[in-house]
């Protein structure tokens, strides 16, 4: 089993539960399983593995004559090298399990059918008599080491002939391997119900999986508000801080403090909230898009989001006052809001720099005067 392993997309983390999928278990078993099952023990030479054999065994492999000509890459191969490049990647996307659904659509067909599937392919044996004429021929399908296969091989290291219902059509490692039937060679079970089960396993759309400890990193721009609109746990985030002294200071908003705190939090989106937090993660929301439900998540931000979000949050609370009771404002350089009154506005006109914003008074103040 491979390590779990913190996918990026985008410059954004995640954890897709991969490796505690069933389909993944069941397949990485499957695997170990032909691995473990030598050649030699299913009569072939040159080929080091049951695994090996399945990946090669229409694959520039396919004898003359035959009616499986020109489909090298169909079959066996075709299927396992899908779920490879998945099982390196370590993240499953909606278009991988349709992907997936239909190969094993497609490799459940070769079970009946007479081509591909490696216990029914048809090939012709010349028979011998005792004294070396040949006899006749005989009409077999399957495996090729038969009896006497092996008597007229001139490999000096020729192996024993395989039992002969592997090549009288009954079934055969390779075929078991792929569509169950002995337990030996399908562990814990052939390959295509591994296949299949996946769309048990996760649903149409992935919705079995779960995305975990999502990190939205430096979100940044003037454009955040909107993107964040709706999700109720974040604009409630910035709701309190409207509420708390200790992130401003004479009504100045300390950015930075707020920027710390905020990357700290982690918010758990609503199924409505799914399209919107996906689209900000960069996880897509159409047929190649990461599959699975978002559990959690967190949100890195440069200043000016953070920013316009607590301005939003003011406008959402109708105040200009900041929780200390002076008029809210902040670094004047990185625009946006500023509700201290200028000085023409305080002092009247024919003040010196009177568009100068100034700090007022308490609030509160003014009743005790």
């Amino acid at each position: 089993m491979a390590k779990k392993k913190k996918i990026n997309v985008g410059g954004n983390n995640f954890n897709q539960d991969f490796n505690n999928l069933k389909f993944v278990k069941d397949y990485d078993e499957w695997k170990n399983n032909c691995l473990s099952i030598s050649g030699e023990s299913i009569g072939v030479v040159n080929i080091p593995t049951l695994y090996d054999f399945l990946i090669v065994h229409v694959f520039e492999n396919i004898r003359p004559n035959s009616v499986n000509l020109g489909r090298d890459g169909e079959g066996a191969i075709e299927a396992l090298t899908a779920i490879e490049k998945i099982m390196d990647e370590q993240v499953l996307t909606n278009l991988d399990i349709s992907k997936i659904r239909k190969l094993a659509n497609t490799l459940k067909n070769l079970e009946t059918e007479d081509t591909l599937n490696p216990k029914d392919i048809v090939f012709t044996e010349t028979t011998y008599d005792r004294a070396g004429d040949v006899s006749g021929e005989r009409r077999l399908a399957g495996h090729y080491r038969t009896p006497e296969y092996v008597k007229r091989s001139k490999s000096q290291n020729t192996l024993p002939a395989v039992p002969s219902g592997w090549y009288s059509g009954t079934g055969n490692p390779p075929s078991w391997a792929l569509f169950g039937g002995n337990s030996t060679y399908a562990k814990p079970t052939g390959l295509v119900e591994i296949m299949e089960g996946i769309t048990d396993e996760l649903g149409k759309e992935g919705t079995g999986i779960s995305i975990r400890d999502l990190e939205i990193v430096d979100i940044k721009g003037r454009n955040q508000v909107d993107n964040l609109s709706g999700i109720r746990g974040v604009e409630k985030y910035f709701d309190d801080i409207i509420t708390k002294e200790q992130f401003w200071k004479g009504g100045k908003l300390l950015v930075g403090k707020v920027a710390d705190d905020f990357s700290a939090q982690q918010f758990k989106p609503t199924p409505r909230e799914q399209s919107k937090v996906r689209a900000l993660a960069g996880l897509g929301t159409g047929k190649d898009s990461i599959a699975g439900i978002i559990r959690e998540f967190k949100i890195t931000s440069t200043a000016l989001p953070i920013i316009d979000l607590v301005n939003a949050a003011l406008v959402r609370a109708g105040t200009n006052k900041a929780p200390d009771g002076y008029r809210a404002w902040q670094n004047a350089r990185r625009g946006g809001f500023d509700y201290r009154k200028t000085r023409r506005e305080k002092f009247g006109e024919g003040t010196q720099s009177p568009d100068s914003k100034v700090i007022s008074k308490k609030w509160q103040s003014y009743l005790w005067r």
